[in-house]
C-alpha cells in the first residue's frame, strides 16, 4: 500500500534539522491530509483534517497562504490525538509513504507525535519525496545547480499546467499522488 500525506503548519522551523523532539522549534500542524491507494492505483482512503488548537493561535500571515484561521481551526478542527492515530493506523498498513518534500512534513507530523508522545513507524518505513526524485527531471535553475521544484512546478512540468487550491493539504496530497503516479509511468522513480 502507499500513503500520501501532506501538512499546513502554523509557520516554519527555526532550524529544519533540529530533532522532532524539540518541540519549540517545530511549527504546529493545522491541517493533514492523506491519500491511500493500493499497487494497482485505486483509491482507498481519502482523508483531511483541520487540527483544533491546543494553546497556539494561527499566524494570520500564515493562515492568508492556507486559508485556516485560528478561529476557523477552533470550530470546524477535530482533536489532535484522534487524528493522529488515525494517520498512524495507516502508517502500520503502508509498505510505502510518499509527500513532497516529505523531511518538512514526516518531522511536523513527528513533533505532534512526540507531544502527544505516540509511538508511530512513520520514520521505519520505506519513504519517497517527489520533490527530491523530480530535482534533475524539472531541472529549474537555482543558486547551486538545479533547485527542489515546488509541487506546482512539478506539476506543470509532467501536465503543463498548475492545479487548483495549492496550499490545501488535500489538494496538495492529490497533486503529489497524480505526480507520483505520472513519474512512475515515465520511469523517473
Amino acid at each position: 500500500m502507499y500513503l500520501f500525506f501532506d501538512t499546513e503548519t502554523t509557520g516554519v522551523p527555526k532550524n529544519y534539522k533540529a530533532p522532532v523532539s524539540d518541540i519549540n522549534n517545530w511549527p504546529r500542524m493545522v491541517q493533514i491530509a492523506w491519500l491511500v491507494y493500493d499497487s494497482n492505483r485505486n483509491k482507498i482512503e481519502s482523508k483531511e483534517f483541520i487540527i483544533k488548537p491546543e494553546g497556539y493561535t494561527i499566524p494570520k500571515e500564515v493562515s492568508k497562504i492556507h486559508g485556516i484561521t485560528t478561529e476557523k481551526a477552533i470550530k470546524e478542527g477535530q482533536d489532535l490525538e484522534y487524528v493522529l492515530n488515525l494517520f498512524n493506523e495507516q502508517v502500520e498498513k503502508a509498505e510505502n509513504i510518499i509527500a513532497h518534500n516529505i523531511s518538512f512534513d514526516e518531522k511536523i507530523v513527528g513533533a505532534e507525535l512526540f507531544r502527544k508522545q505516540i509511538t508511530s513507524k512513520l520514520f521505519n518505513k520505506s519513504r519517497l519525496c517527489t520533490m527530491r526524485s523530480s530535482r534533475d527531471y524539472c531541472r529549474l535553475p537555482g543558486p547551486y545547480g538545479y533547485k527542489w521544484p515546488k509541487l506546482s512546478e512539478l506539476h506543470i512540468k509532467l501536465f503543463g499546467k498548475d492545479f487548483k487550491d495549492a496550499h490545501n493539504a488535500i489538494s496538495d496530497i492529490n497533486a503529489t499522488a497524480k505526480c507520483f503516479w505520472k513519474m512512475r509511468e515515465l520511469k523517473l522513480i
